[in-house]
């Protein structure tokens, strides 16, 4: 999963790495083990609610 904005960056592999980017905070590369079971699960979150924001979109744009 690939999130993108002007200011921010985020890359999840589930099961393999994450990757954050922006300007303030610079590149980020983590691998998924390194991450406590705790920060795997908001990452999860994360993914859910960026799924979910994706589908009202579809929602919105695809309609006819």
């Amino acid at each position: 999963m690939i999130i993108k904005t002007d200011k921010f960056e985020l890359e999840i592999s589930n099961g393999i790495n994450v990757y954050f980017g922006s300007k303030r905070s610079g590149q980020i590369f983590k691998k998924w083990d390194e991450f406590k079971e705790e920060e795997k699960r908001q990452l999860e979150i994360i993914q859910n609610a960026a799924e979910k924001l994706l589908k009202e979109s579809e929602t919105l744009l695809v309609t006819d």
